[in-house]
């Protein structure tokens, strides 16, 4: 079984991790974690195209090194893990990688760590359960 977990850093991320784990363990699955980079570059104008992209560069470096950390304690647990960094919009990017990966399942925290971009962009974890063709588990 493959299972996708969807991990922003967030408290909720770590037990949708959590989750992800038990299943893993349990069906001797394998943990794909995506990370997604969100495009914070919609209007490059006030930093430019080069600006745009180092900042873009930087976000993703650091997602790289945080993601590796969470992929180091599945390995402990004796899971296998896999990393996905993504760009983009989340809900959007998540259901991309679930494709790219074959996912039997997605799980994904309820809120993560940009709650405040809920407002303007939606539930992450509904947009993904509202258009995924995959079974998705949402942790609360």
């Amino acid at each position: 079984m493959k299972i996708l977990v969807a991990h922003d850093g967030s408290e909720k991320a770590d037990k949708a991790l959590d989750v992800a784990a038990g299943i893993a363990g349990k069906s001797g699955g394998t943990v794909v974690i995506v990370n997604v980079v969100p495009d914070l570059c919609l209007s490059s104008e006030e930093i430019g195209a080069e600006g745009c992209e180092l900042v873009s560069r930087s976000l993703s470096e650091e997602a790289g090194g945080a993601m590796r950390k969470v992929t180091a304690r599945l390995a402990a647990m004796g899971i296998a893990a896999e990393l996905v960094i993504k760009d983009g919009r989340p809900a959007d990017a998540i259901l991309d990688a679930a494709d790219e990966v074959d996912a039997d399942l997605i799980v994904i925290g309820s809120t993560g760590k940009h709650g405040a971009l809920r407002m303007l962009m939606g539930s992450v974890s509904s947009r993904v359960a509202e258009y995924s063709t995959r079974s998705v588990f949402i942790v609360k």
